[in-house]
């Protein structure tokens, strides 16, 4: 893409000067020849995005780049969509999932626009966003990629700013903080699980919106961004002169350095953590990629030369599943469902309320007589969450989830899954796909990743002495956002498994038909159904501790059903 304007300084161009005015991120057992081609691809790359700029004779040309972070693949996107103007474009950032973009699109107005991941389908969501004392200069998406939220740069003679958040449909556009302080507040970052970060003043803050207590401190610098895991913030700040990558504990309040000397503006965590992006070079701001684990690590410049670019973020893999999630949204509503198979085969969905219970079952499939059914989450990367069948004959298939409330046609992605019992369990593995446990008859405990493309990469030995266990994901069951799974020993014993760790957390579930089915109560904790003896069926709602709460009777007849 190539957008020309007369040359005159942005946004991001002044940023430079204000943060130094304020401060003076095997397919299965054996591989089938017939499987999809995606399932023995290599997983994809998290590349870089940025705007980046060139001035000649006083016109200014702009492009989207995106690369990937060794500098491979470089190629430039054109956002296209009816109505979209040719005007400068800003801010650019992408969903949780890496399915959609959000810009800014500068005619003389701000105006956000919403576009798939290729840039093509834009279409608006504000049109003229005008706030009294800002003008729009920054946008990121909430974790369920319903909302954005805005950052604003101050006018000239204005000494407030305020941030804001609208749905992605264009209403209910209204400030983070309503209360009209004289703050200072810019510079929004969004964790996995829905806190914030930003800057107030000169002093980098972190809020809690589910909480909604007062925004906390945290430290001195600009441009605060949230590591994948929410742990630690990394943000821009003065070392020996220089503006420079910080890296902050939360946990603790441990600091240390990520680069030297380099005239840091804009520090991005990737996807997985390891790398940062960020601009370099104080006033020539050149998009460069360094490691995240410790400092000297040498950069990588991916700006063409002799261009300047504005902002740098990155692009998570297609249908990336971030930290802490484990989708069971079936039916794209945004509460968690859930799939029942009968004894005769047909497949029964039951839509969530939001409220902690389910609605009356919806008929969608049949034909399954015989199968095994586990929930996955987004096996396939389309940002919609799947299922995984076993047949008698230990074939598998994978059953990508429509968004619907029903499956697409099977796709066997491998044999010899006879005597194994599955269960899907979310990213156990930090790649961003999610991943599937397996018992085999003796009592070992297989993991198989996802390969991010519908399959699943080799196994890989984790335990053994789980026969007669039955295990079930479940999602971070605690507030660090890890994956959890729950463990029934055959002595009735209740496990819950985190990062290579057990811990007991209950007894008595001998008779229990456990399984995990995402947030039914709309708390942000993951919840619990249980199918007792007599066919009723019982929720279970995460503490957010770890445990379970007291049980809650949501419904019965349910003998015969395998829910999933």
């Amino acid at each position: 893409m190539t957008r020309s304007t007369r040359n005159r300084t942005r946004g991001r161009r002044r940023a430079l000067g204000a943060a130094l005015a304020v401060l003076a991120s095997s397919a299965a057992l054996t591989a089938v020849t017939t499987a999809p081609a995606q399932a023995a691809e290599s997983t994809p790359k998290p590349r870089v995005v940025f705007t980046e700029y060139k001035d000649v004779d006083g016109v200014r040309t702009s492009g989207i780049v995106t690369v990937n972070a060794d500098g491979s693949d470089r190629r430039v996107l054109t956002p296209t969509g009816r109505g979209l103007p040719q005007a400068e474009i800003t801010g650019v950032t992408y969903s949780p999932d890496g399915l959609s973009m959000a810009f800014i699109s500068n005619d003389g107005y701000a105006d956000i626009w919403v576009a798939d991941a290729d840039g093509k389908n834009a279409r608006p969501v504000r049109m003229d966003v005008n706030e009294a004392d800002g003008w729009l200069d920054g946008l990121d998406w909430t974790p369920d990629g319903k909302q954005l939220y805005l950052s604003f740069r101050a006018k000239p003679g204005h000494d407030r700013l305020r941030i804001m958040r609208i749905d992605l449909d264009g209403t209910d556009l209204g400030y983070v903080f309503p209360t009209p302080e004289q703050t200072w507040d810019s510079q929004v970052d969004v964790a996995w699980d829905g806190r914030i970060t930003f800057l107030r003043g000169s002093t980098v803050h972190t809020w809690d919106p589910r909480t909604g207590d007062a925004p906390k401190p945290v430290t001195q610098g600009v441009h605060p961004t949230f590591s994948p895991d929410g742990s630690r913030i990394a943000f821009a700040a003065f070392v020996d002169g220089s503006l420079d990558v910080r890296a902050r504990v939360l946990d603790g309040g441990t600091e240390y350095s990520l680069t030297k000397g380099q005239g840091v503006l804009f520090p991005e965590w990737s996807p997985d953590g390891s790398q940062i992006a960020y601009l370099s070079g104080g006033t020539n701001q050149a998009a460069t990629v360094s490691g995240a684990n410790a400092p000297g690590t040498t950069p990588k410049v991916l700006s063409a030369p002799d261009t300047t670019a504005s902002e740098v973020s990155w692009v998570p893999p297609r249908g990336w599943t971030p930290h802490g999630t484990f989708r069971h949204d079936y039916t794209g509503d945004g509460r968690s469902d859930v799939f029942a198979l009968d004894g005769a085969g047909t497949l029964w969905i039951y839509k969530g309320t939001g409220m902690g219970v389910l609605e009356p079952r919806t008929k969608t499939g049949w034909g399954w007589k015989g199968y095994r059914m586990t929930a996955v989450g987004d096996l396939n990367a389309d940002g919609r969450p799947d299922a995984v069948g076993q047949d008698a004959d230990g074939g598998l298939w994978l059953l990508g989830g429509t968004g619907y409330g029903d499956v697409t046609n099977k796709v066997r992605i491998g044999v010899g899954w006879k005597d194994l019992r599955l269960t899907g369990v979310g990213d156990l593995t930090g790649d961003g796909f999610p991943d599937v446990l397996a018992i085999d008859p003796a009592g070992t405990l297989w993991q198989y990743a996802g390969d991010g493309r519908g399959g699943l990469r080799a196994r890989e030995k984790t335990g053994y002495g789980y026969a007669g266990y039955r295990l079930t994901g479940v999602g971070p069951l605690t507030a660090n956002g890890y994956q959890n799974y729950l463990g029934q020993a055959p002595n009735g014993d209740l496990y819950r498994y985190e990062r290579g760790g057990r811990y007991k957390i209950g007894w008595g579930w001998k008779n229990l038909t456990l399984t995990g089915v995402g947030d039914l109560g709309n708390d942000g904790i993951p919840d619990v159904l249980a199918r007792d003896t007599a066919g009723v069926l019982w929720r279970y709602d995460g503490d957010g501790k770890g445990g379970l709460k007291s049980r809650v009777k949501i419904g019965w007849g349910w003998n015969g059903l395998n829910a999933f």
